[in-house]
């Protein structure tokens, strides 16, 4: 049974969107050309105070990943194995209509009946490697004492609000992305010219 929703996407439409996303990415993986300008040598400075040593890595226990499953209820973990499931669909979509000079709306039906399936049947898994992942990082106590605080009205506040200011706040980083990309184009289009280069559309 199908669990994800057919969507249509345009080449136009989904290139310019994956651009901003992959340039904004981009910015903030690996920094932009001021970050990695060369900068004055620092005076001279005082010596740093060392470092606490770093805490050990909790003990992953039968206890830990009961109230990480536990925890991931609260948070939804599911629900977001299964957005992870329709990005990636998204973007095979759309990487097999360029692979096959294809529109994406083309690729909607081989994706669905073949490749999605897959990911859905092995999701379990990577739910486990979530469950996992939290479980390694706190302890039970700790797992515990944060379901309790997404208990309050604080907590549920939290997990409520979050999704609204992702949203909002990438939309507002592709728009930030796509200017600034715009405005490079622009500024800097001779320059490509001169060697021989040309900006993705």
């Amino acid at each position: 049974m199908k669990t994800t929703t057919r969507i249509a996407i345009t080449r136009t439409g989904a290139s310019r969107t994956t651009a901003a996303a992959l340039l904004l990415a981009g910015l903030l993986g690996t920094g932009t050309a001021l970050a990695q300008a060369p900068a004055p040598a620092p005076a001279p400075a005082a010596p740093a105070p060392a470092a606490a040593p770093a805490q050990p890595a909790p003990v992953v226990s039968e206890a830990s990943r009961r109230e990480a499953r536990a925890l991931g209820e609260k948070l939804g973990w599911e629900s977001q194995v299964r957005g992870i499931i329709n990005t990636l669909r998204n973007a095979i979509i759309i990487n097999l209509a360029q692979s096959n000079s294809k529109t994406p709306q083309d690729m909607i039906g081989v994706v669905d009946d073949l490749l999605i399936p897959e990911f859905v049947g092995d999701a379990p898994a990577l739910h486990a490697m979530i469950v996992e992942a939290w479980a390694g990082a706190f302890t039970a106590d700790e797992l515990r004492n944060l379901r309790t605080f997404y208990n309050t009205p604080l907590g549920d506040k939290l997990l409520r609000t979050i999704p609204q200011l992702n949203n909002v706040i990438n939309q507002a980083g592709q728009q930030w992305a796509q200017k600034v990309y715009t405005a490079a184009q622009q500024k800097h289009a001779d320059e490509f010219t001169r060697r021989g280069l040309k900006f993705a559309p």
